[in-house]
């Protein structure tokens, strides 16, 4: 199945907050991503936040367009600054709780039409919140705001004929951490509050806000949060697709694993805690029982009480293209079944996803890392070389 589309890099990497800011990212570091794996065209996967959404964007797809650079998708989820000192739970705020997070979704949709013309334009999104955050379920939030967002991304379609689809990004830790929660939203919660709040937005026309629905909502898939929750490509996959939950994404990304039984393994794991990022880890034992903890820092804690931990995955997104260096491994041959898992599910908008370069202190510069990333993920599906790619 060839792809119309470029494999792309996650730009919240860059500190870039600013339109400004981020078009010069795009001009200097992204442009030298393209030319050292020489391809004609590289995909980004743009991340704006609010500090970017607030400006002019125009010199961001002006960089695009001079820089061979393709923004056919764009990461919604972050909406506060990524790249500071610390962010652990800031991730998710504001969430699908507060009315902030789908008055800039919204305007997301005006970004996406504005930096890309491909048919299809996908955008990510915070699944729900951190559900430490809130004492309730965030289901019909959730629900009610994705129906309104995909009310106004169908008139839009209808005005100009193009379409941006927005996907929530199941994450360890959040309202739809798995792909089994993915299909009781989209059964449940989506098609009742969903329908319903769509529906409302186009004038109670039900039959508009079905097709709402079903051409402007789909699942963002991070092949690293797949793992850390345990769940094998295939039957994710397979599970998603028969209670029909589109796949639009996958974030190609990889997490370090350790075996419970092995104090090495288990200190290298609990000696990559740091302060920026949260490190929500899974402790499986010989039985097929889970548990999880929130953040790496609480690891140590948490194994005196979980008995016969035998594997352990941590949400930390490390290279792709190697091996660990010490006891640990690397899950990146399940990352390479998701993304194949993906692709044969019709997916074609996938990036890789190591935002972490700065923290992982193993000498690796940013722009070498990501291509090797690149080329790595490409060995896999020559398709994504792009040759056949038009810009």
């Amino acid at each position: 199945m060839p792809v119309g589309v470029p494999l792309a890099y996650g730009t919240n990497v860059h500190p870039a907050r600013t339109a400004a800011d981020i078009a010069a990212v795009l001009a200097l570091t992204a442009d030298r991503i393209r030319r050292d794996v020489g391809w004609d065209r590289l995909g980004v996967d743009l991340h704006l936040g609010i500090d970017a959404l607030v400006d002019d964007l125009t010199p961001v797809r002006r960089a695009l367009d001079r820089h061979g650079l393709s923004a056919h998708t764009l990461n919604g989820f972050p909406l506060l600054p990524f790249q500071i000192a610390r962010v652990k739970d800031d991730a998710y705020r504001p969430d699908w709780a507060d009315p902030e997070r789908e008055r800039w979704t919204r305007a997301l949709l005006d970004a996406a039409l504005l930096l890309s013309d491909d048919r299809m334009v996908t955008i990510s999104t915070v699944p729900g919140g951190w559900r430490p955050h809130h004492q309730r379920s965030l289901d019909r939030d959730l629900a009610a705001g994705l129906g309104r967002w995909a009310a106004a991304a169908l008139r839009v379609a209808d005005h100009t004929g193009r379409r941006v689809v927005l996907a929530p990004e199941p994450e360890p830790g959040c309202g739809l951490e798995t792909t089994w929660d993915a299909v009781r939203f989209w059964t449940g919660p989506l098609a009742e509050d969903g329908l319903a709040a769509a529906a409302a937005a186009l004038d109670g026309d039900h039959t508009a806000a079905r097709r709402a629905l079903t051409q402007h909502l789909g699942l963002c898939v991070d092949a690293c949060h797949l793992a850390v929750m345990g769940e094998e490509p295939g039957p994710a996959l397979a599970r998603l697709a028969a209670a029909g939950v589109p796949v639009v994404k996958c974030q190609a990304s990889a997490c370090p694993e350790a075996d419970g039984r092995d104090p090495a393994q288990v200190a290298a794991l609990a000696a990559m805690a740091e302060p920026r990022f949260l490190h929500q880890t899974v402790a499986t034992s010989a039985a097929g029982s889970a548990w999880f903890v929130a953040d790496l820092d609480r690891l140590p804690t948490a194994l005196a009480r979980i008995p016969d931990p035998v594997r352990l995955r941590t949400h930390f997104h490390i290279p792709l293209h190697r091996e660990p260096a010490g006891p640990l491994r690397s899950t990146r041959d399940h990352t390479a079944a998701t993304v194949a898992a993906c692709r044969a599910a019709g997916c074609e908008h996938v990036a890789v996803e190591t935002y972490t370069w700065s923290i992982l202190g193993d000498g690796t510069g940013l722009e070498s890392g990501t291509a090797a990333e690149l080329r790595w993920l490409a060995d896999h599906d020559p398709e994504f070389r792009c040759d056949p790619c038009s810009p």
